[in-house]
């Protein structure tokens, strides 16, 4: 995937957006899904011990104990496969946030909950800008696209998050209009993170970073209109 940018074709403005790597095909019998899950455990247990470069076809292949030409079946790139990964681990970790936020103790704030969220979120989005530079900036390109709705994606995250924070403590939350309420929690969780993750990389490993975020959207949310 490239960067988007814009030609002029025929006196309009033309913009072309290539899109991200995605597995070839989804598996449907059972020893396929076994394979494909063999795979990406594979893949993210060398990437995660051993950085990107190590992660070859010949590499994967033995480690996983899956031939190549059933790698390619699946996964015509390694970015494909990365992609793959790297949506199970954001999956992943949006189920674990949900849990995390319903089983906050009573005595839990508003505060807790978005500052937990942050911090989940904020530590995804540098693990994963470690892992692989490359395919983190190229996604979150397309992905920042996503988000103002000027592409759309096959398949898009609802705002599990905020819907779980509204739903945990609505007595604390102010605003009145719980649209733009959720409208204004849900960019800033995705917009600023990303844009850390961009322009200033080495904000998303301050530890100071979800709390000074946590402020910000807890001041939006319980100052009176």
């Amino acid at each position: 995937m490239t960067k988007p940018g814009r030609n002029k074709t025929a006196g309009d403005d033309i913009l072309r957006i290539e899109l991200p790597a995605r597995p070839r095909k989804r598996p449907r019998q059972e020893r396929s899904v076994v394979m494909v899950d063999a795979l990406k455990k594979a893949g993210w247990d060398i990437l995660e011990k051993e950085g990107r470069d190590a992660l070859s076809l010949d590499r994967l292949s033995l480690r996983s104990g899956v031939a190549v030409s059933s790698i390619y079946e699946y996964f015509p790139t390694m970015e494909a496969l990365i992609a793959a990964i790297f949506e199970d681990y954001r999956g992943q970790a949006r189920r674990r946030l949900v849990e995390e936020i319903e089983a906050l103790p009573p005595s839990a704030k508003l505060f807790d909950g978005v500052l937990l969220t942050l911090q989940i979120g904020i530590a995804l989005l540098h693990q994963w800008s470690q892992v692989d530079r490359g395919f983190f900036t190229r996604s979150s390109y397309y992905e920042e696209l996503v988000r103002l709705d000027l592409v759309k994606p096959e398949f898009t995250w609802p705002s599990v998050a905020t819907n779980a924070l509204m739903k945990r403590f609505p007595d604390e939350i102010l605003m009145r209009d719980g649209e733009k309420a959720r409208f204004l929690v849900y960019q800033t969780i995705l917009a600023l993170p990303r844009a850390m993750g961009l322009m200033k990389p080495e904000y998303l490993g301050e530890p100071d970073t979800p709390r000074l975020l946590a402020r910000m959207l807890h001041a939006l949310l319980t100052t009176p209109e």
